[in-house]
């Protein structure tokens, strides 16, 4: 499964730790529910979203509960997408029929297409110039199962409940969730799914929503698309510019890795990794794993304050080798950072620069309303007026001029 969780609060908190995934994600890696590792990763923190006030009717376009198995039950409806299936409680149940759902995009209107990928199977192509922080596709789940349920479910119950809740779909959503990898319900949402919260009021929101058509993306070690997902709404988005035949990628591991770790761990997901950033000669491999070590480096002197190594320019210089290492989906916490440390070195016309940059960077993460991309536009209107600002060059005059 595929985790999603958000850095919400990371300016708030002072934004000087690395940012790493659990966002498992077994993209940017998978939920590790069991042993297996199998989820995909994009180290964000699901949105949390407060309950409706009535939770006790579903929208009238949603049927259910059925099949009941303790408090976990069938809810489905066939005018949500390709149809939706949720295997979760009645009051998850509710909250989910209130959110705000997408109308499905046209196939003429979508600007890829599947195509053979050498060495990866079927992959998706862009038909044109995708422009960096363009929406690509925007989807809701086909089928959502509760964690706990996915989980603690004994094995026979759940895939009953599994095989009655698919055939709830239509047969175009049935046709769609059946494509994906695996040999089985449990597999295929162990394999392709992402990890989601539909209710930050308790554990029990807690979810896995499956999304067919994303699953398509294949996996590179250095992708061209973010995803996100609020509410249920799963959005990619493309994280730089993409060229008219070029693949469109996302990833399934954590990537601040060496080569042979990121391979390793790609190996559980049943491939090895041939991406373009893999299949460099060992030179070339040993230079980028340095210069993942040297970000970790700065990355540490950022966050304890390092007085030894610390400059104003510090937090740029890991965010430039970000940008060497072509991470452009970690760009938004990196140069949140960098800003961040020019405010407190007193660098005002910098922090302005690298604080527009976070901005933008975040809104194509996160979406434009997010927290973290506020913060930073709040920074780059007025460098002075942030808590950040001077703290550090008033506690070391010597080291600010």
């Amino acid at each position: 499964m595929r985790t999603v969780t958000i850095n919400v609060f990371l300016v708030l908190l002072g934004a000087f730790a690395r940012v790493s995934t659990p966002a498992g994600v077994c993209p940017s890696s998978p939920l590790q529910v069991t042993n297996r590792v199998c989820i995909k990763p994009d180290f964000e923190r699901p949105s949390l979203q407060k309950p409706p006030v009535d939770v006790t009717t579903l929208e009238l376009s949603w049927k259910g509960p059925e099949h009941c198995v303790n408090n976990t039950c069938i809810f489905f409806s066939e005018h949500v997408g390709d149809g939706i299936a949720l295997l979760t409680t009645e009051r998850n149940a509710v909250i989910a029929s209130n959110f705000p759902t997408v109308a499905k995009s046209k196939a003429k209107s979508l600007q890829f297409h599947a195509a053979e990928i050498p060495g990866k199977g079927i992959g998706i192509v862009a038909d044109r110039k995708i422009r960096k922080g363009e929406p690509i596709l925007t989807r809701t789940p086909t089928f959502m199962v509760q964690t706990a349920s996915h989980v603690g479910l004994e094995p026979g119950t759940r895939d009953v409940l599994y095989d009655l809740a698919v055939h709830k779909l239509p047969s175009a959503g049935q046709e769609l969730f059946m494509g994906q990898m695996g040999k089985d319900i449990y597999d295929k949402i162990e394999t392709n799914c992402f990890q989601l919260y539909i209710d930050g009021a308790n554990e029990s929101g807690s979810h896995i929503g499956c999304y067919p058509e994303i699953s398509r993306f294949n996996h590179d070690c250095r992708p061209n698309i973010h995803y996100r997902i609020n509410n249920m709404t799963h959005t990619t988005v493309a994280a730089r510019d993409i060229a008219p035949g070029e693949e469109l990628t996302i990833s399934y591991i954590e990537l601040m890795l060496s080569r042979e770790e990121r391979r390793s761990r790609l190996r559980k997901w049943g491939f090895e990794c041939s991406c373009s950033h893999c299949n460099v000669s060992d030179k070339e491999a040993a230079e980028s794993d340095a210069r993942l070590q040297k970000i970790a480096e700065l990355e540490s002197a950022l966050e304890n304050f390092n007085e030894t190594v610390v400059t104003a320019d510090t937090g740029a210089q890991a965010a430039a080798l970000y940008e060497m290492e072509r991470l452009h989906t970690y760009l938004g916490a990196a140069y949140t950072r960098a800003a961040l440390n020019y405010a407190l070195f007193g660098e005002e016309e910098k922090a302005r620069v690298l604080a527009r940059a976070a901005a933008e960077a975040l809104e194509r993460e996160f979406g434009p309303d997010s927290a973290d991309a506020r913060a930073m536009r709040v920074l780059a209107e007025n460098p002075r007026k942030h808590w950040t600002w001077g703290k550090r060059r008033k506690a070391n005059p010597t080291k600010a001029q």
